[in-house]
């Protein structure tokens, strides 16, 4: 199947080592599949080192250029995820960390303050959605830094424990050691709340 093909909206069809072959042939359009594809995953991620979003938006999209300047290489790469992760990581590991990640949790969402009486049941819906974002970003600052890192690659990033080693430079097994006690923090902390009734349904 070409790339030139298929829609922009059914990239999902097309595998990173596919992607990755692709690119190094000089398909830009696959090159704007793959930035697509992890852009935002990556500037995410990369708030974990830098808290300055401009600087870190500017990173993720510089090595993006550089993946297309230095695509006749790109055969050599085993795992382009687990590259493309670690590669930012490099690029920002000598930044300050940041505690801020989960800044663009719904920045998407706007808010209409043109409230109606036909939409009172929306309002207090998105009200309650509101609280729990808020709650779960309470029990995500709890987490310890190293096990929160692993739990949101693996649970929002989607990265398997072995990409994920690779990309933090520890064992597979730390990595599910990490995420397990993740899992307990946010275990107790949500029986906590629920206990004060605070937790609406997630």
């Amino acid at each position: 199947m070409k790339i030139n093909q298929t829609k922009m909206g059914n990239s999902e069809c097309f595998s990173d080592d596919y992607l990755f072959q692709q690119i190094q042939n000089g398909h830009y359009e696959a090159m704007n599949l793959f930035f697509n594809r992890y852009y935002t995953p990556l500037c995410r991620f990369g708030m974990t080192y830098e808290s300055n979003s401009c600087l870190v938006e500017e990173k993720v999209a510089d090595i993006f250029i550089q993946l297309w300047t230095n695509r006749n290489i790109l055969d050599k790469i085993k795992n382009p995820k687990s590259y493309i992760y670690v590669i930012v990581k490099n690029s920002l590991k000598t930044v300050r960390k940041s505690e801020q990640f989960y800044q663009q949790i719904d920045e998407e969402k706007t808010i209409n303050y043109m409230f109606s009486p036909s939409r009172e049941q929306e309002i207090i819906e998105n009200e309650q959605k509101e609280m729990n974002t808020t709650l779960i970003r309470e029990i995500l600052d709890i987490i310890p830094k190293k096990s929160r890192h692993a739990f949101e690659l693996s649970r929002i990033d989607g990265l398997k424990y072995k990409e994920i080693a690779e990309i933090l430079n520890v064992t597979p097994k730390t990595v599910e050691n990490h995420i397990a006690l993740a899992l307990k923090y946010i275990s107790k902390a949500l029986e906590s709340y629920k206990k004060k009734g605070l937790l609406n349904s997630i």
